[in-house]
């Protein structure tokens, strides 16, 4: 079989197929991809509105009072330009196409991959409120991970396939393989878990190791808080402890005591607290009084409810549905993992433009999922070495966060 040359084409073709073979997480939600993302760019800024499902209100017939249809949108904005710079001599172009990626694009392929990821993980733990564990303690149980699967069924996700995943790092992982290993399971799944140390599919979930998950450092959480008043995404706060900057820190999760979940579809009340991801760090002044700035609004009546009842003043706020004075839970260090369906983030990659006047420049992308990079080249005259970039640029947003589930430890 003869030797493939190094070619532009030859290049980005093989810097794409290893990046999409390396990702993991990144690789398990979904790619979105039409026409709009079709047009070369040169900078990050572009913006996408993504629709979601749209709800409605069930009524009792036969007298009915149209509603109006309300579609909403999530923002995607691409927002992320990530590249690898590498420079090589002119003999090593002689190289047939395999050697020279293992040589030189595999590491390439490899740190972009790894940053896409990284970049997912941020964006999705982010955007998801519902949560099991307790922050600052690995979980050991397969249980948890169950819990959170039922919260996805709470929230109405769909089951069947095999859309539904977990991601964890590598202690939750050893916890959880080192509890399971005397299940009854198939005997070469077991086989396989005890030989390699890695989980693959339980419960409903395929289970994917990724050392990129987000560490989240939980606020002070000082006081004995309740509600002032609500509006939207704000939620006005008293009795935290006065003077405090970061009392709730960015992705903090709080719930607020007699809320409850609902199902979106039903709108039927749950039995669990409704989960709210603080959006901004928050700073109490003098009087312990602050604003607390929500990733969602609140929502008590109409398609869209998310919540049983509205707050009302005196309310308790809880921080990771533990009451005052949340000690259990202030100031840990807790590793983010996640349950999720796979349509709960969307992801989208833009192809660059390549620029005239190089030696050397070449596109590849995936006509299926979008996924695309972007290798521009030129000859340094005086150390004849060759300069290359390989570019990806895209962005990342949470269209259904009940469909996710945070598995804090």
């Amino acid at each position: 079989m003869p030797n493939t040359p190094v070619t532009p084409q030859a290049i980005s073709n093989e810097l794409l197929m290893r990046f999409q073979n390396d990702l993991t997480f990144a690789g398990s939600v979904r790619h979105h991809y039409d026409e709009r993302f079709g047009q070369p760019v040169d900078k990050i800024g572009d913006k996408f509105k993504i629709r979601v499902p749209v709800r409605y209100t069930v009524q009792d017939g036969p007298v009915i009072v149209p509603e109006d249809t309300e579609e909403r949108t999530v923002e995607l904005a691409i927002n992320k330009n990530k590249v690898v710079a590498f420079k090589f001599s002119s003999k090593e172009l002689t190289l047939d196409i395999s050697e020279f990626g293992e040589r030189y694009l595999k590491s390439a392929a490899l740190s972009l991959a790894n940053q896409y990821d990284v970049d997912l993980l941020a964006a999705a733990y982010e955007g998801v409120s519902n949560f099991v564990g307790t922050p600052g303690t690995v979980p050991t149980s397969l249980t948890s991970y169950q819990y959170a699967n039922a919260w996805l069924d709470d929230m109405g996700c769909p089951r069947g396939g095999k859309d539904r995943f977990v991601v964890y790092n590598p202690k939750m992982e050893v916890a959880l393989v080192n509890e399971l290993r005397g299940l009854q399971e198939s005997a070469p799944r077991i086989r396989w878990q005890y030989e390699e140390g890695k989980m693959k599919r339980a419960a409903g979930l395929n289970f994917l190791m990724d050392q990129n998950i987000r560490t989240h450092v939980t606020g002070s959480m000082g006081g004995t808080p309740t509600v002032v008043s609500y509006s939207g995404k704000s939620l006005v706060c008293t009795a935290w402890t006065a003077s405090t900057a970061g009392v709730l820190k960015k992705n903090d999760i709080i719930q607020i005591a007699g809320r409850y979940a609902v199902n979106p579809i039903t709108k039927d009340t749950l039995s669990s607290l409704r989960n709210w991801t603080v959006a901004a760090d928050v700073t109490t002044v003098g009087s312990g009084v602050c604003t607390v700035t929500l990733t969602e609004a609140i929502e008590p009546t109409g398609p869209y409810k998310n919540v049983s009842s509205a707050p009302v003043v005196g309310d308790l706020i809880r921080c990771y549905d533990v009451a005052a004075p949340h000690t259990t839970v202030l100031s840990k260090t807790s590793p983010q993992g996640l349950v999720y369906h796979t349509n709960f983030l969307v992801t989208a990659m833009v192809p660059m433009i390549l620029p005239d006047g190089v030696h050397f420049k070449a596109r590849s992308t995936d006509p299926q999922t979008g996924m695309t990079i972007a290798v521009i080249g030129d000859f340094n005259i005086l150390t004849r070495e060759f300069i290359y970039r390989a570019d990806i640029m895209y962005g990342s947003a949470v269209a259904i966060p009940e469909f996710a589930c945070r598995v804090v430890s």
